[in-house]
């Protein structure tokens, strides 16, 4: 079985990887510089070379020595001369003077002085300058050479001037250089094996103390879990650009562009604004926005704070098309729950009512009863049923006839009343709330009046993109002053902060663009008439 290799730590890694690149780069670096300088180190002993022998060779004190070799002064003066010379020159070894009969006239080694030069001589008819400077080896070993050729004043060849420098020391002046590269090439390398750990620590803290692969691996398995939300999530930074976008997302949103991490949030929605999340730092839950036409979306809209400041903003998108079918379905689910349990309240009592007439003896009677109200339930049952297609609809108005049965009001649907699907776009869950919200007023009204009848009706019609709804019941009524109050927020008849119900239903009746209309008469009734449409 193959072992897997262990996972690298960040700071051995960058300690590695940087090391060998300083050290490489820094080594090439060192080799350019040694062989530059070493190269410009020879010119400069050359040039330092030829310029001490051309200057002995002109100096006219040496030009009078080789000229008049008949007085002791003279021989003094150069001698002085060329001993102070050396002591003030640097990388100058040996200061030899030789006159054109090969005598020695000054040296270094004083010792030397007098003797036959019989080391290489100058052939300076092959040198425009009657300079130059070559290698050779003489009796102190291998050396640099510089040879001057003397003349007087008219010209004539008088001898030439030797000045050395020992390879010997030439080599101690390259050793010197290339030790001082290699110091500064071992505190690069020390720096940057100084800076690789601070760098690597630094980096370890931006990733919060995970190490790269296990940084990885959290980031795509956050992807994949991200990734495979139904809800869509979009990720932005300061400037509103997308760092980050799921699928679900680019689905919700209608985005067809394949890479979008970098573009800005409005470029690709018109209809999706972070900016004043981004500002305030506030967040904004349940935002309706519309991609297209018949599409909706709830939003959120999260800041991301990190140390007290804003960093981006978090979008989650839900297609409110699937909450709303959830939603249908509870709803249906609720209101036959309600109609069962009205229902079941109300055959217990009705069937009392035939145990008294069968132990009355009224068979007849009972008989008649309970066809009456077999015939009365169905009928209305399978008018809703028939002419309401939407099933939530349908599930209110039974669950509602149910519960005014329970309450001996007669309930019934208007003559005429059909909804279509296909007329009318609205959201079933908002017609709940509004259909709802006027039943349960108009039951609530007339269970407070005692006087008979209790007669509640509801139409609801449709044609191509509108809607008509009719609630009519003969309740208590409103009075003038109330019926400019009952749309506010908070507003009711039975008590204070109680009233929610109509401020919602004509909150609801604004946005689908319709209207409201009310009558009524106190101690008569209350009929409301409402018009929606789907054209927004």
């Amino acid at each position: 079985m193959k072992k897997s290799r262990p996972i690298k730590k960040i700071q051995q890694e960058i300690l590695r990887i940087l090391i060998v690149l300083v050290s490489i780069m820094t080594i090439l670096i060192s080799i350019i510089s040694i062989v530059a300088n070493v190269k410009s180190e020879s010119k400069r002993i050359d040039q330092n070379l030829e310029n001490i022998a051309q200057a002995i060779a002109r100096s006219q004190i040496v030009q009078e020595e080789i000229a008049f070799d008949n007085t002791q002064q003279s021989k003094s003066v150069m001698n002085s001369y060329l001993e102070s010379l050396e002591e003030s020159l640097i990388n100058i070894d040996i200061i030899s003077v030789i006159g054109n009969d090969r005598i020695r006239r000054y040296h270094s080694n004083d010792e030397l002085i007098g003797t036959v030069y019989d080391g290489t001589m100058p052939v300076f008819q092959n040198h425009d300058d009657f300079i130059y400077v070559t290698s050779d080896v003489g009796p102190s070993g291998s050396q640099r050479r510089a040879y001057a050729a003397i003349y007087d004043a008219d010209g004539n060849y008088l001898g030439f001037v030797l000045a050395v420098m020992l390879q010997q020391n030439i080599h101690r002046i390259i050793l010197y250089t290339v030790a001082i590269h290699l110091t500064c090439a071992a505190a690069v390398i020390f720096c940057a094996v100084i800076l690789s750990k601070y760098l690597s620590k630094k980096i370890k803290s931006l990733l919060l103390g995970y190490e790269p692969d296990t940084f990885s691996a959290m980031f795509s398995v956050r992807e994949n879990i991200l990734e495979s939300l139904d809800e869509g999530i979009i990720a932005v930074d300061t400037d509103e650009k997308i760092i980050f976008i799921n699928k679900a997302a680019k689905n919700i949103l209608h985005i067809q562009t394949k890479q979008i991490e970098g573009y800005k949030i409005d470029e690709l929605s018109n209809v999706l604004s972070i900016k004043n999340t981004l500002t305030s730092g506030e967040k904004y839950l349940g935002i309706l926005i519309h991609p297209k036409q018949d599409a909706e979306v709830l939003v959120d809209l999260i800041p991301v704070v990190e140390q007290d400041s804003i960093v981006g903003a978090l979008c989650i998108l839900r297609d409110r098309t699937e909450y709303t079918k959830m939603m249908e379905d509870l709803s249906g689910v609720r209101y036959m729950v309600e109609s069962m349990r009205a229902n079941n309240h109300d055959f217990i009592n009705k069937l009392h009512v035939i145990l008294g007439l069968l132990q009355m003896g009224n068979v007849k009677e009972a008989s008649e009863y309970i066809s009456n109200i077999t015939a009365i339930q169905q009928t209305l049952i399978h008018s809703i049923m028939k002419n309401i297609e939407d099933p939530s609809v349908a599930a209110l108005l039974i669950g509602k006839y149910a519960r005014a049965a329970e309450l001996n009001i007669r309930f019934t649907l208007k003559s005429g009343s059909k909804m279509s699907r296909n007329d009318i776009s609205i959201m079933s869950g908002d017609l709940v709330t509004i259909i709802g919200n006027l039943l349960d007023n108009a039951m609530d009204s007339m269970n407070h009046n005692t006087d008979l009848p209790k007669e509640l009706s509801v139409g609801i019609f449709t044609k191509p993109h509108a809607m008509i709804i009719s609630v009519d019941d003969t309740g208590m009524g409103i009075t003038p002053e109330n019926q400019k109050l009952i749309f506010e927020n908070g507003f009711s008849t039975k008590g204070e902060n109680r009233g929610t119900g109509l401020f919602v239903v004509n909150d609801l009746i604004r946005k689908y663009g319709g209207s409201i209309s009310m009558e009524s008469e106190p101690g008569a009734g209350t009929s409301f008439t409402i018009t929606l449409t789907d054209e927004r």
